[in-house]
């Protein structure tokens, strides 16, 4: 365990948090999650709440034994990848094995608790959405959800630009369309680009392509924990608004709700640039993490939006 890592008793103690604040779903994440000894307590409480919960695996530990539990407590799994095939897989996540990938997606898959495929997408590997689709459908993935890459170390020479965003997107509804794989991508301008270019989407996935009904920058509208105890208003976000080592969620949620920093990122109309002037406002808002990370301001127009020269 990292030295700044929350210990067991004080996870439990969030754990029973979360589960008394009146939450749609709660997503458990890394590191990896597996490596936890009272992940499962933890679990068990969050659900004792009526919480859905997602956890985010690399799935090297996963086993029969584990898949069953998760099943029990309906949580739906995403096991990340990042390469097109064993060579980049292996390259890019050390330590890890792609057969053993495999094993685990199909040990998912057979306890019915595997939602997705996770992928990151940057400059690095932007121009492999085919093989990435690919790679998803023979391993056994049913559902494939794309994360632009967000602020961390070397942002800015990883980081897409619109045009990048604007093939990424393309490639997507065609591959979608080839493999037959449920899709969806987390950014707040992919609803609208859809729109703009006349491509359909659903939020069940009727049609391959998942757009949910709030598909706009989420902002201040969840909190993130890290592994330190931390409380941010986005998991990328360059902003701390407490700690659980301090103080309960339920008064870092109010004091999140309650700030006139998050009031007026929130509050879409205070946008600047191409974003204040875009039809789409109101659906998008644009990434306030990658923006206020790449011009120094939490309100100016989002540098990678696809719809910047369109619209």
């Amino acid at each position: 365990m990292a030295p700044q890592e929350l210990d067991g008793e004080k996870v439990i103690n969030v754990a029973q948090q979360i589960s008394s604040l009146k939450l749609g779903w709660v997503i458990i994440e890394g590191g990896e999650p597996l490596l936890r000894e009272e992940l499962f307590e933890v679990i068990e409480i969050i659900r004792k709440g009526g919480i859905k919960v997602y956890l985010i695996s690399n799935g090297m530990l996963l086993d029969g034994n584990i898949a069953r539990r998760l099943a029990e407590f309906n949580v739906s799994l995403m096991i990340s990848i990042d390469g097109a095939d064993k060579e980049s897989y292996e390259r890019v996540r050390k330590g890890a094995s792609f057969e053993k990938l495999k094993q685990a997606v199909a040990i998912a898959n057979e306890h019915k608790i595997l939602d997705s495929c996770p992928v990151t997408v940057g400059r690095h590997n932007y121009e492999q959405i085919g093989e990435m689709f690919k790679f998803a459908k023979e391993t056994g993935y049913k559902k494939i959800t794309f994360l632009g890459l967000k602020p961390c170390m070397d942002y800015k020479k990883y980081v897409l630009n619109g045009e990048q965003y604007k093939d990424i997107f393309l490639s997507v509804v065609k591959y979608q369309r080839e493999f037959m794989m449920e899709v969806y991508f987390d950014e707040p301008f992919f609803k609208p680009f859809l729109r703009e270019h006349g491509i359909n989407y659903s939020a069940d996935g009727e049609n391959g392509i998942v757009v949910p009904d709030t598909p706009s920058c989420i902002f201040g509208s969840y909190m993130f924990i890290e592994t330190n105890g931390d409380v941010k208003p986005c998991t990328f976000a360059a902003k701390t608004m407490g700690s659980v080592n301090e103080k309960n969620l339920d008064e870092i949620w109010n004091d999140i709700q309650n700030s006139e920093l998050i009031k007026k990122i929130t509050d879409f109309s205070t946008r600047e640039g191409k974003c204040r002037k875009c039809k789409y406002l109101y659906q998008c808002g644009g990434c306030r993490a990658r923006t206020f990370n790449l011009t120094g301001s939490w309100f100016a127009s989002d540098p990678s939006c696809p719809l910047r020269q369109e619209i």
